[in-house]
């Protein structure tokens, strides 16, 4: 298995089950897609928010 090649321990010897590490993937994934939405509607939001700032400044 390639796991036995990365780490010096199997999940079984860390007390993982196939359970948890599933939970540990999908927790991980969910991270950084909400990490990457939450980072474009930021910047979008600034951008907005700058836009706006220059038109009333310009009135």
């Amino acid at each position: 298995m390639i796991a036995d090649f990365i780490f010096a321990l199997t999940a079984s010897e860390m007390g993982l089950s196939p359970t948890i590490l599933a939970l540990i993937v999908v927790s991980s994934i969910v991270f950084i897609v909400g990490f990457a939405k939450s980072s474009r509607e930021n910047e979008y939001k600034k951008l907005m928010d700058s836009f706006i700032e220059r038109k009333e400044e310009s009135d």
